[in-house]
C-alpha cells in the first residue's frame, strides 16, 4: 500500500505506517497523506477553509451508501 512512501521515508516510520494501514483497512494511502500533511499546513499557519475541511473530512469521513 505505501509502496512509493516507503523508499523515502526513515525505516521506523515506514514499519508504523504499514502496522497502522494493516490494522485499519479504511486508511488508504491517500487519507493518510491527507490527513498528515493538512494537519502539518494548519499548524503551520496556513489558515485556508478548504485545508481545514480536508482534514476533517479525511480524520472524519462521512459513509454514504
Amino acid at each position: 500500500m505505501l509502496i512509493f512512501l516507503t523508499d523515502e521515508l526513515p525505516s521506523p516510520i515506514t514499519q508504523h505506517l504499514k502496522t497502522f494501514s494493516e490494522q485499519r483497512p479504511d486508511w488508504t494511502q491517500a487519507r493518510i497523506l491527507s490527513s498528515a500533511l493538512s494537519l502539518f499546513l494548519l499548524q503551520n499557519g496556513v489558515q485556508d477553509k478548504a485545508v481545514s475541511q480536508l482534514y476533517l473530512q479525511s480524520m472524519f469521513p462521512t459513509n454514504r451508501t
